[in-house]
């Protein structure tokens, strides 16, 4: 396996202060990251992703995406996961971001995969469907598609699903702006999907009996969490501990889980549970799923 991260922008990281994106209640307008924790926080994932057993590339923040021109300057490449969704064996789908801003960050993604040997491909000219790589979970061994439908339509969920031959597209609604604020898969040494933990509380009552139900059918945990371990709500934001990346036999988030329950199933599943804080990303609503994405 691939796991693909950006490096830092030369100019500081939102140093003129954070947009606001629609439904993500990180983004305080202005807010400027604290630059020495950006650099070691990214520092410190990196170096710990030298150590896993997966191969991993690194790239350069694009200059256009850097320049000094505030105007222009679209900070947010480094959350890498939103720009591409990857079946992890050669099919690379560039996103169609409904966050119109950051479509060229995308745009610039799938010349950079291309020009490193990577074919891609785009969703159909003039297609209304929208898919942002933050709203999926994809399980390969298991074939099955986990997908957000908030930033996402229901039309590109289907969309990948379909070019990725998946046999289980899992549809979980909610007003989180990424599937990865409050949901995380867990994969078991073998790739094969062991155990999902959910924000339940935050999903729509439909969504929640697809993901009860799957866990009975494949005689899995779900682990239910609280909004603190995920984006949090309206008065609070979360921890984003569910912004996990699965790797086999691995799960690499931002901080433990307060949930009591989360521990002693990973033990019991031995899955390695490594955390490495990104407390200036959460402020752009990203962790460690965003700031990741296999090839």
């Amino acid at each position: 396996m691939k796991i693909l991260i950006s490096h830092l922008p030369k100019h500081d990281w939102w140093g003129h202060g954070t947009p606001i994106y629609k439904n993500n209640p990180a983004m305080k307008q202005g807010v400027v990251p604290n630059q020495e924790l950006v650099q070691i926080e990214m520092y410190m994932l990196t170096q710990l992703f030298t150590q896993l057993p997966i191969d991993l590339v690194e790239i350069d923040f694009p200059y256009f995406l850097d320049k000094q021109n505030i105007d222009q300057r679209q900070h947010d490449f480094v959350f890498v996961r939103d720009l591409f969704v990857s079946d992890q064996n050669g099919k690379i789908i560039i996103s169609k971001f409904s966050e119109e801003a950051r479509q060229i960050e995308a745009d610039i993604m799938q010349a950079m995969l291309e020009s490193m040997g990577y074919k891609t491909i785009r969703f159909p000219e003039g297609s209304s469907a929208t898919a942002e790589g933050g709203e999926f979970y994809l399980c390969p061994k298991d074939k099955i598609l986990f997908s957000g439908v908030c930033r996402n339509n229901l039309k590109g969920a289907e969309w990948v699903a379909e070019e990725f031959n998946i046999d289980e597209l899992v549809i979980i609604k909610s007003k989180a702006f990424h599937l990865d604020t409050l949901f995380t898969p867990v994969l078991n040494k073998e790739n094969r999907l062991a155990a999902m933990i959910a924000c339940t509380s935050l999903m729509e009552t439909d969504s929640v009996d697809s993901i009860r139900s799957l866990a009975k059918r494949k005689n899995i945990e779900l682990v239910e969490v609280e909004p603190e371990d995920a984006i949090g709500t309206k008065n609070e934001l979360g921890e984003f501990a569910v912004n996990c990346q699965p790797l086999p036999g691995y799960l690499i988030g931002p901080t433990r889980f307060r949930s009591n329950k989360v521990a002693p199933l990973l033990k019991e599943l031995k899955v390695m549970h490594i955390t490495v804080p990104t407390t200036q990303f959460r402020l752009s609503g990203g962790a460690i799923h965003c700031l990741t994405n296999e090839l």
